[in-house]
């Protein structure tokens, strides 16, 4: 039972518990990968398919950064919707490699215009969210932006996969500096290019917004064959772990001398890494 207070509350508070209180305690099982979990922690992902409860589920801080997040995304989503220039995938993608298990996903954005004229058309049509340009000025001036587009891709934008990540300003402004968020992070790379291999689409792009900044930086990914092999080599491996039920090594509490973040974020921590959950067990299934 709740302890009994002095009355006095606050939203923040109100809406950490909400979000608390709807946080996933355990996966459902599944024989499918999912996009966005290639390059993550193998040994995480295993639990995950094998449908072990977390012993450190998201909070409500965890949650709310997500939410936050998510916002971000689907407000970009929505812009460019909205205006006929993207569209959002209706069903997820699905990639079948030679015995492994089905890679899955669905992509935040596919940008293309065939035909400049049809955009034009539509400016007067309602969105899929059922908003129209309400005003006048607003057409006039959807409709200028659309011209020097135009004027600048004659031949319409080829069909381009979008992934829109959020990051913190701080991690934002340390990769940016530090040779730009390109190689940051290698498990979206892998993600997108699950999209790439889908569609059969020679770019995809990742959009990186600053949260709380507003930064925008965009990269760029094509396939390579480095980036072939490092998305094969993960969906092999992580096939033979499920297929053959064998549990994958443990991550690396420590890396060049720092916690490992891969650990330290993990919803599996305790079970993992902790001395006294492992006496107890904690593996069995």
């Amino acid at each position: 039972m709740a302890e009994r207070g002095n009355g006095n509350w606050n939203l923040k508070d109100l809406l950490g518990d909400l979000m608390g209180a709807t946080a996933e305690l355990a996966p459902e099982p599944r024989a499918e990968i999912w996009a966005s979990d290639l390059g993550k922690p193998y040994v995480d992902r295993w639990l995950q398919m094998k449908g072990v409860s977390y012993s450190n589920p998201a909070d409500g801080k965890d949650l709310m950064t997500y939410f936050l997040g998510k916002q971000i995304e689907l407000g970009f989503a929505q812009m460019l919707t909205r205006c006929g220039i993207a569209f959002r995938s209706q069903e997820r993608l699905r990639v079948l490699e030679p015995d492994c298990l089905p890679v899955v996903g669905k992509p935040d954005l596919v940008a293309e215009i065939r035909d400049w004229k049809a955009v034009w058309e539509r400016l007067d049509e309602p969105a899929n969210d059922g908003e129209f340009l309400t005003t006048s000025a607003q057409r006039q001036a959807m409709g200028w932006l659309l011209e020097a587009w135009r004027v600048r891709c004659p031949d319409g934008l080829p069909r381009t996969v979008f992934e829109v990540k959020s990051v913190n300003s701080m991690a934002f402004k340390y990769h940016r500096d530090n040779g730009g968020l390109s190689n940051a992070y290698p498990h979206h790379r892998l993600q997108l290019y699950t999209y790439l291999r889908a569609l059969r689409v020679p770019e995809g792009h990742l959009l990186y917004v600053g949260r709380d900044t507003g930064w925008i930086e965009e990269v760029v990914v094509r396939e390579t064959e480095e980036l072939e092999s490092a998305w094969l080599q993960d969906v092999r491996r992580m096939t033979h772990y499920y297929l053959s039920d064998e549990r994958p090594p443990l991550e690396p509490k420590i890396v060049e001398g720092r916690e490992n973040w891969r650990v330290r974020y993990s919803r599996y921590r305790d079970y993992l890494y902790r001395e006294e959950e492992v006496r107890n067990g904690a593996f069995s299934i």
